[in-house]
């Protein structure tokens, strides 16, 4: 099953492949190649070329044989790939934050951004007012003095 699950890596079918490792993983007896499996099917899922690439099930593959089989032929590898994944993902995560809280402030800064438009738009409405008042008070001045000259008359 591993060599086929190797075979079909090497030909690009990588999600044949991933069903061969898992096929293996789950139905070898324990002591077997199991461990052999579990080190195949993390690799495909950092595979470059891999559509279905997979950082956290290679990262936990990586520790599921860490853990099953510390003896391993693998052990030495495994831990610096899950090292290597651990941070990676971990920096991914910290990246993904900053995007999110960039974007909130994005988001933060355009309603600022209305706001402040909104309260122009209405300053520039009150300034409107004022000079309509301002020349609505000027008539009545007129009117007034024109009142005021007729009644001395």
């Amino acid at each position: 099953m591993i060599a086929r699950a190797e075979e079909m890596a090497r030909a690009g079918d990588y999600r044949g492949a991933q069903e061969a490792y898992q096929r293996a993983i789950n139905d070898l007896p324990k002591n077997s190649s199991t461990d052999q499996a579990l080190f195949g099917s993390a690799r495909l899922y950092v595979a470059v070329d891999n559509p279905g690439r997979d950082y956290r099930r290679a990262r936990e593959n990586f520790e599921r044989l860490l853990k099953e089989f510390p003896q391993s032929a693998w052990v030495e590898e495994a831990r610096a790939w899950r090292e290597l994944l651990s941070a990676f993902l971990s920096q991914r995560e910290e990246t993904e934050t900053a995007r999110q809280e960039v974007q909130g402030q994005r988001e933060e800064t355009e309603k600022a951004r209305q706001e402040v438009q909104r309260i122009r738009e209405e300053a520039e409405k009150a300034r409107q007012e004022v000079q309509r008042i301002r020349q609505d008070l000027e008539r009545l001045k007129q009117i007034e003095r024109e009142l005021e000259r007729q009644r001395r008359r």
